[in-house]
């Protein structure tokens, strides 16, 4: 970690510096379980189901080590006030999803805030959840911020039997938290109408508007 990795080690370590870094990956829980497909119950691992009694991976859980977005603080983070801007959105306009996260320990701290959307019922096989959007924001004990995410209806886009980028019809649902795995607030909304999009219009990325909203 270079010649200053050790001292940042260490600070973290003696808790003299708080983490607020998140994993961009997830982590198996052991090497022999890669490679991990995707499209495979329970990704690569062996199982026999529940004919013996158990479903994981011979002597190992099915689960990850570490999920895709886990990270560690000495302090802790309250989610809440979830709002949509709308339960319906045309699929040229946006959704406005907005939450608070407060600092609830005693020490100053740094959380990533994560957005997940998933296509409730989609006409072809979709992810799981996809991360829409993330921010990280430092807070003081007791601070309070509010966070916006603006989600263009063109990044819920995918390529369709016919490959062509189609923006679909339909419920889907939002999940805000600190990890994948750590969801805080749960909502949806739905998208009014089916539309087709050039993939070079597509959006990626939500916009993200910070607002504190109190002084400590």
């Amino acid at each position: 970690p270079a010649e200053m990795g050790a001292e940042a080690v260490v600070g973290a370590l003696a808790g003299d510096d708080n983490p607020g870094g998140k994993l961009p990956v997830t982590v198996a829980y052991h090497a022999g379980q890669i490679p991990i497909y995707y499209n495979h119950p329970g990704n690569s691992c062996w199982h026999q189901s529940g004919s013996i009694g158990f479903s994981d991976y011979v002597d190992l859980p099915h689960r990850p080590r570490y999920v895709f977005g886990h990270g560690l603080s000495y302090t802790s983070f309250a989610y809440g006030d979830l709002r949509i801007s709308s339960e319906h959105i045309a699929p040229f306009g946006k959704a406005e999803i907005r939450c608070l996260v407060t600092n609830s320990g005693n020490r100053p701290g740094d959380e990533v805030v994560q957005l997940y959307l998933k296509d409730a019922r989609a006409s072809m096989i979709r992810p799981v959840k996809e991360l829409a959007g993330f921010t990280r924001i430092r807070l003081l004990p007791g601070e309070t911020k509010e966070i916006c995410f603006s989600v263009e209806m063109s990044q819920l886009a995918f390529l369709d039997r016919n490959m062509e980028w189609k923006i679909e019809k339909g419920k889907t649902e939002v999940e805000i938290g600190s990890s994948s795995e750590d969801i805080r607030l749960r909502g949806s909304f739905e998208i009014t109408e089916d539309a087709r999009i050039a993939g070079r219009n597509r959006g990626f990325f939500a916009k993200i508007t910070i607002k504190s909203k109190n002084t400590i």
